[in-house]
């Protein structure tokens, strides 16, 4: 098991796709905010979610992103998803933030 991570320093250099795949980081947040955003979609929307849900997962890679987020009401064309999807998983760590800025007097 994982219990250490003495002699990691240069791991960076094992993992081929930080060399060979450029931007694959992008697709981490994008996922993460897709992901995000259907558990928001859950929480308000539970009626049917389950099926929706299986349906897209069924889907593969079937079907455009717009396409599969539809059934969702949701539409990534949108800049409000977007916008709504960073609010609902970065808004309160940036409250905070904020705040913990201000207490320390770095910002006004």
């Amino acid at each position: 098991p994982f219990d250490s991570y003495e002699n990691t320093s240069h791991l960076w250099s094992y993992v081929p796709h930080f060399h060979h795949v450029p931007f694959y980081v992008y697709s981490y947040a994008f996922a993460d905010l897709v992901v995000g955003t259907l558990y928001n979609n859950f929480l308000t929307n539970k009626e049917g979610f389950e099926g929706r849900l299986i349906d897209l997962l069924s889907a593969g890679g079937t079907k455009d992103f717009a396409d599969a987020l539809a059934p969702f009401g949701l539409d990534p064309t949108s800049p409000s998803f977007w916008i709504d999807a960073l609010n609902a998983h970065l808004g309160e760590l940036v409250n905070e933030a904020e705040k913990i800025a201000k207490e320390l007097g770095y910002v006004e």
